[in-house]
């Protein structure tokens, strides 16, 4: 039998901090090169926050969806699937081939961020034994 991991719960806490940490700069990446962007593409303000409305409309929507979502398929791979979507999601992005497509793509990956929010408190609440009087985001097994 192997011995347990010393300090499991630092190392999770980790992930999920570097987890939030990318999910809040992808979040923010298109507003910081707004500028160059719209100068490339000759968009005005309405065309871009079009782009940025897509993103976020899809991640106000994910984020009533996943708390369910997670509670259905389980934390640890409801964060795995959501991370792997998004990350695919990202990686479509460059392939957009006009303003459709990436405002799509834009949408994907907003539906794809939206799981994390919910997600990483849950296992600060199950390790505190805080689950039984705690219902925070998600309803915790």
């Amino acid at each position: 039998m192997k011995p347990p991991i010393r300090h499991l719960r630092w190392y999770i806490g980790g992930v999920l901090f570097l987890s939030t940490v990318i999910n809040y700069l992808d979040r923010q990446m298109l507003s910081v090169l707004a500028p160059d962007i719209k100068n490339e593409f000759h968009w005005n303000n309405q065309t871009f926050a079009l782009l940025i409305i897509s993103f976020r409309v899809a991640y106000a929507i994910g984020q009533t969806a996943s708390g369910r979502f997670l509670d259905t398929v389980g934390l640890r791979k409801g964060l795995s699937l959501a991370v792997g979507f998004y990350s695919l999601s990202s990686m479509l992005v460059p392939f957009a081939s006009g303003f459709r497509s990436l405002c799509s793509f834009r949408f994907l990956l907003g539906a794809g961020e939206s799981a994390c929010r919910p997600a990483s408190p849950t296992p600060r609440f199950r390790s505190d034994g805080l689950a039984h009087r705690i219902r925070a985001i998600q309803n915790p097994e």
